[in-house]
């Protein structure tokens, strides 16, 4: 019997769950602690700093998702809205934890500072872009996951 889109939109809207247990949160906390043992002996380099900032950032919001969310139920709006309110605090503190960062390696290195002023203005300037670039690549997971659910 095939399906017809009614019944589908009514799937959909019907609920998306929260995973209890995120697949790959994990291996990605202890990539992301690796790379960071590794980062903290390599001389400053901003691509470095900004991948640590990351994927902290994407750790972070893994855990809050699946420690305060993970087994709920959320409607579409719900759930589009929640995956949008988590992209946006990936996108947010990826910049906060590249700036701090970015800090702490001239702190820890005595022999001057490791990034010039230019690249802590470039980093700060990157607040709204990478925000909104979270907040897009939040809702469009959430399409996607969406999506993939209700075939």
């Amino acid at each position: 019997m095939p399906v017809l889109p009614a019944q589908v939109c009514w799937s959909i809207i019907q609920g998306m769950i929260v995973p209890q247990r995120i697949p790959g949160l994990r291996f990605l906390t202890i990539l992301v602690a690796a790379y960071a043992v590794v980062w903290i002996a390599l001389e400053g380099m901003l691509w470095r700093v900004a991948l640590l900032g990351t994927g902290t950032a994407l750790v972070g919001a893994g855990v809050v998702a699946q420690r305060w969310l993970g087994g709920r139920t959320f409607a579409l709006p719900a759930w589009l809205a929640l995956s949008g309110a988590l992209g946006t605090l990936v996108g947010f503190s990826s910049t906060v934890l590249t700036l701090l960062f970015m800090a702490m390696k001239t702190g820890l290195h005595a022999h001057g500072p490791e990034f010039s002023s230019q690249q802590i203005d470039w980093v700060f300037s990157q607040l709204p872009w990478w925000t909104t670039a979270g907040l897009l690549a939040g809702v469009g997971i959430g399409l996607v996951a969406a999506a993939a659910g209700k075939r």
